[in-house]
């Protein structure tokens, strides 16, 4: 049943009036109906913009209402809900509505900080296909964990976060958790191949695959090309990748 449409009119009345009442008004239809209110006009009180933290309270004390979900729901979300009944309803949402939440900046800080380590304490117990989905919209804070996830499918899906950050992908690179098969997603991927910083740090990798490493070669400079070639770790074959484009730049220079 849509919000406020009801073939009984006494309710239709009131329903309107919770969405169109002000502040004092409002709390007073609270007061006087708080414990005989329906799920829709919990919801229709919580959608009106002179609610305050009080009646919000309120409903958030009221266990009939906050069994529903769409309740809780509006309630965590809301700025005016006090921090403590937030916090609390956090653990009793589903996991997409709070990574939902955990983005959205209208909700306030300190909620989706605690939204965060909720998401965090459950992430162990998704399945490859949440990991998935989750890495593709999470917040930073899930980030810091799926780019450890060597499922190749979390990491592909993870490259395609608009929160995803430069220095992030140079922290797995330049670890020794890197997987192969990542930093090969990385050298192909359109968007971040093309960061100098992330082309160093691919060919400075041992595992990186020789093919993705030398095809980094002619975009890095003189200088970080002969530190590269002194490197003990680089294998024989990048350093006679470095030796022919040095031969190479040479010719044509003289040329």
């Amino acid at each position: 049943m849509r919000l406020g449409m009801t073939r009984d009119p006494m309710k239709y009345e009131r329903m309107l009036r919770l969405k169109q009442a002000n502040a004092d008004e409002l709390s007073e239809l609270v007061i006087e109906h708080g414990p005989a209110l329906l799920e829709e006009e919990a919801l229709a009180i919580l959608e009106n913009p002179f609610v305050t933290p009080q009646i919000v309270g309120r409903i958030a004390q009221t266990q009939r209402l906050a069994a529903f979900y769409s309740v809780r729901l509006k309630l965590v979300a809301h700025r005016q809900t006090p921090l403590p009944h937030s916090v609390k309803l956090i653990h009793y949402l589903y996991w997409f509505d709070l990574l939902r939440l955990s983005i959205d900046v209208r909700v306030p800080a300190p909620v989706r900080r605690a939204i965060d380590t909720q998401l965090l304490a459950r992430v162990p117990k998704l399945t490859i296909g949440e990991r998935v989905a989750s890495a593709h919209r999470c917040s930073h804070a899930l980030i810091n964990f799926f780019l450890f996830d060597p499922t190749p499918r979390v990491f592909a899906s993870l490259l395609l976060n608009k929160k995803l950050r430069e220095e992030d992908l140079l922290a797995l690179v330049n670890s020794p958790r890197a997987t192969v098969e990542q930093l090969r997603l990385l050298a192909e991927d359109m968007k971040w191949s093309y960061r100098y910083a992330i082309r160093k740090a691919l060919v400075m990798n041992p595992l990186t695959p020789r093919s993705a490493a030398a095809s980094q070669l002619r975009y890095l400079s003189a200088r970080d090309l002969a530190q590269i070639h002194a490197r003990p770790e680089t294998s024989v074959y990048l350093r006679r990748c470095i030796e022919r484009l040095r031969s190479r730049n040479t010719s044509v220079a003289a040329d």
